[in-house]
Parts: C-alpha cells; structure tokens; sequence
C-alpha cells in the first residue's frame, strides 16, 4: 500500500500508511489525531497541514490536490509540486492563516498576525526535532510508573538524582504499548532479569518530542539497553566489594565462630512477607524450641538501606540477647534485590558482632552482602541450614549423654562387688557427717534467732516513732481543709442571687423561667413573674422605656 495524505472533508487529513511503530508514534502526537479501525486510517485535524507535510513528504508519501493546496495556503515551503498526486475528495474550506513575512521558514499565524497555541506548539515540537536529529541514548531513573492494560501507553517521569539524594532533574518519558511489547518480550527472553518499574535505573534509546496537544516536552522512548542497568548493578557490586577488602573487613563477620545451639535467632524482613512466612515456618516444623525476634524492615526501594541499618542498629544494641541474625528476602527480578548492594550495608553485616546468616532471592541471585554473611541463597535455605546446625549440636549431645550413661553402668558393675567392703567404713563415715552438720546447723539457727530478735526490736521502735507523728500532724491537715471549707461556703453563700432578693431586690423571670436581663425580650404585653423575698408577683410589661 503506497502511503498517501489525502482530505477527507469536514476539516481532516486522512494518513494512510502501512503499521510502523516509530512513525504511528508521531503521528499520535498530532493534536486531535485519531485512529479509525474500521477503515484502517489515522486521521488529524487540518488545522496541522504543515506539520504533518513537513513531516511526512520526506517519507515518500503522496498529497492529494486539497492537501496540496491547503498546504501552500498556510505557509508551507517544501516542494509539494514534487510530490506525487493522491486521489483526494471535495473538503470544505478551512480557515487561512498567513506566514509571517520577517520569519524564515514555516511559521503559522492566525489572521490577526497572533500565534494561536496549537500552533506555537507545533513549532517549538520541529524546533526540537530539527536540534535533536535522529535518536539519543538517555539514562534515568523511572518515577511514577504504573501498570495499566496490556495495549495502553505508559506515561511516567526519568529522573537524575544528586550524590545526596536531591532531585536534579526529570523530564516526562512515553512508552508506547507496542514497543513495551517488545521490550518487555526481550526481557522475558532474557530470563526476567527485572521489571520496568520505579527506582530502576534504565539506559534507553528514543528522540526528543513534544505532545502539541498539551505543550508537554517529553522523551518518546523506542528501544531498551537491558545489559546497561545489569552491568550497572554488577559494576557496583565489584567497587563495594573491593572497598571491603581494602578496609579488611570483607571476612570479618564469616570469621566469627557459629554458636552450637542458635536457638535465639534475630530476623530483619519484611513482615508477613513470603520470606517472613518460609522461615518461621522452618523453625515451627523443626521441633527445637527457637526464639525468633523479627525486626521488619524494607526490602526494597530506596528505604531499603535506611531500614536495614535502623534494623541492624537495633539488634547491635541487643547482641547479647541473641545467637544468631538473619537478612531474609524472597525472590524477585535482579533490580529488585539490587537495593541490598550498598556500600553502609554492606559495612553493618561485616562488622556485626553476631554472625549473620543471608538469605536473599533465587538460587541464581547475587547481592554484596552474600559476600560478607553466610550466603543461603533463599529464605528457606537460610533457616534450614541453621536447623541443621542445632540438629547437629543436638545428636552430638545425645551421643555423649549415651557414652556418659554407658561408662556409669560399667563403673556401677565394677564397684559392686566391693560394696559389701565399703558399706561399713561408708556408714561409720556418714554418721560423723551427719554430727558434724547437726551441730553446724544448731549454731546457724541460733545464730538466725538473734539476728531476727534484733531486727524486729528495731522495726518495732520505727513504728512506735511513727505512730506517734502521725496523729498531731492529721490534726493539723484536717484544721487546715476544715477552715478552707468554710471560706468557700461564706463565699459561695454571698455569691447566692437570693441574698440579693432578701435585701429588696427583685429576680424577674419570663413565663419559660429563664431570667430576663433584656427588655426587648419583654415587649408590651408580655407576662412575667417578679421573685421577692417572701413570695412572687405576675406582672405585664407595658415594653421598655423607649417603647
């Protein structure tokens, strides 16, 4: 199918051309630009004649005479005569619009000689593509990407963050559906070794662009360097791990000595997490009676590194309480566990005055603390070597409590036939003992008695003493609250409205009860009721003073 621009009336181009991702991209990018899926057509607004000319003839497509037409009305200064002829249709007039005659180039004006923004956007979006030619390589960090349907358009940020974490720069990133297929397709091939997600550091081909419908400048991305972000993540690795054996503690922590029994296990994960889970179960099914402190923590996402050291800083002031620590997380892509590969991380495992037992991802995953603990390469792998250690101490133990009973039967047979020899000078023994201690023990509790005898005598005095205070000092408290009493009763008593009634004063209430303090709220004719001292009157206001 040739490709053609042809005008279809009512104020559209109708594009017609043959499915290339890279150019449905920029056609998608027109304002008002629509797929039609019936007729198998993109169709945008008229209103962008020059832009899409401009963008298109250089492809090889074919103008029909309108479009031709409509073009040079608005300005345009490519070779259209050039171009081949397309069958077009009737198309009612669009507005005109005039170039501006001191610009070069293409310029579009509306008739008062004003850019509208439709088409300031139009231009700034050929000014960056004329100053970015062809396709760039970008690396940022994803922020704020989120899952959507299996044909939708990814919109999310790259970022660049400064050495102490501060935001430098971002700028707006488009995935479009099916080159997300295709990538993610080649990470599926590739063994899944992450997923597009934020936090990941990514290495990705696209252009500069900008959407015209919303004057958005973003970076339409085309193509993915997956070895980029994995060899980012092993070159980091490398460095830390040379840094260790610079500063010689690489080793520290696997030279600690393993307790014989780790019963009292530390645990940082993730809490009621799939890991969390697969160890305290190992534990459970085990049959040793393990005590596990979980301390939870972030296992991935840039909280990761301050939540582990918070974790571990926790369990160092406690060291004494516990055997053993384990660093536990279950599997995921390798960008997911790269959080784990820091330098203060790495540093806190090897120093840590117990040893640590890591069990972080798969079986083929890989973080620097695997360096400096004891690598398990699961969860559950990690838990059951440490049952095996107490399955282990525990069999050693049986065998010698069997050869400590053996030899005791043995020395039992051998001195049994001298039992009958030594059972005299045995009991002649014990007897003298027994006075011995008799007498050690009639001392002790004389000895006992004077002592309590003293104690009581004393404890006796003290409460004497006490009671003897106790009494004037009640009085005196009681004096005191009696007299605050009755101050407040005086007061409270002249405070009292009917005091004031018994020295000729009058307490007027409306027919409610409520105590009328406004003559408005009495107006002619309204009745009242006049508390005396003796008694009450009923009155009827003849209104206030003013009335």
């Amino acid at each position: 199918m040739r490709s053609r621009i042809v005008h279809g009336g009512g104020g559209v181009l109708q594009l017609h051309f043959r499915y290339n991702p890279t150019l449905k991209a920029a056609v998608r990018a027109f304002p008002g630009s629509r797929w039609h899926h019936d007729e198998t057509y993109w169709s945008v607004p008229d209103v962008n004649v020059v832009a899409v000319v401009d963008l298109l003839l250089p492809m090889d497509f074919e103008l029909c005479e309108v479009t031709r037409r409509l073009y040079r009305e608005r300005g345009g200064s490519l070779d259209v005569d050039a171009a081949p002829v397309a069958a077009s249709r009737t198309f009612r007039q669009a507005p005109t619009v005039a170039k501006h005659p001191n610009e070069e180039g293409p310029t579009w004006k509306g008739a008062s000689g004003d850019f509208t923004v439709s088409s300031l956007n139009t231009q700034v979006r050929a000014a960056l593509k004329a100053a970015f030619r062809g396709q760039i390589w970008l690396v940022g960090e994803v922020s704020g990407f989120k899952r959507r349907g299996q044909n939708d358009t990814m919109w999310f940020h790259l970022v660049e963050h400064g050495a102490n974490g501060d935001l430098i720069a971002r700028i707006e990133a488009t995935l479009f559906a099916d080159i997300r297929e295709q990538i993610e397709s080649r990470l599926h091939a590739a063994g899944d070794p992450f997923r597009l997600e934020d936090e990941i550091r990514i290495r990705v081909r696209g252009r500069v662009d900008l959407y015209t419908r919303k004057g958005t400048y973003q970076f339409v991305i085309d193509d993915l360097d997956v070895d980029s972000t994995l060899g980012e993540a092993a070159r980091r690795r490398d460095e830390i791990r040379r840094r260790l054996v610079a500063e010689g503690i690489l080793e520290r922590n696997r030279a600690l000595t393993f307790p014989v029994l780790p019963l009292r296990v530390g645990l940082v994960t993730s809490l009621g997490s799939d890991a969390y889970n697969d160890v305290v179960q190992t534990f459970r099914k085990s049959g040793f009676t393990f005590r596990v402190v979980v301390h939870g923590s972030r296992v991935q996402g840039q909280q990761t590194e301050s939540s582990v050291l918070n974790a571990l800083a926790w369990f160092r002031a406690r060291a004494g309480d516990y055997d053993v620590l384990m660093i536990c997380r279950g599997g995921g892509s390798r960008t997911d566990l790269a959080w784990f590969d820091s330098l203060p991380l790495a540093r806190a495992v090897a120093t840590f005055p117990l040893p640590v037992v890591v069990g972080i991802g798969h079986e083929a995953d890989i973080s620097v603390l695997d360096f400096v603990g004891r690598s398990h390469k699961t969860p559950t792998a990690a838990a059951e070597w440490v049952v095996r250690q107490v399955q282990t101490a525990s069999d050693k133990l049986d065998r010698k409590l069997h050869d400590v009973l053996e030899g005791g039967h043995q020395l039992l047979r051998g001195a049994s036939s001298n039992l009958s020899l030594l059972a005299p000078k045995i009991s002649r023994a014990a007897s003298a003992l027994l006075d011995a201690k008799s007498s050690e023990l009639q001392r002790t509790g004389e000895q006992f008695l004077r002592g309590a005898r003293r104690e009581l005598s004393s404890a006796s005095s003290r409460l004497e003493e006490m009671a003897a205070n106790v009494g004037p000092r009640a009085s005196r408290l009681l004096s005191m609250e009696a007299e605050r009493i009755e101050s407040r009763r005086r007061r409270l008593v002249l405070l009292e409205p009917r005091r004031v009634v018994e020295r000729g004063y009058a307490i007027v209430r409306l027919s409610t009860g409520k105590v009328l303090t406004d003559p408005d709220r009495a107006p002619a004719g309204t009745a009242v009721v006049a508390e005396l001292k003796d008694g009450s009157l009923r009155l009827r206001s003849e209104g206030s003073e003013e009335e």
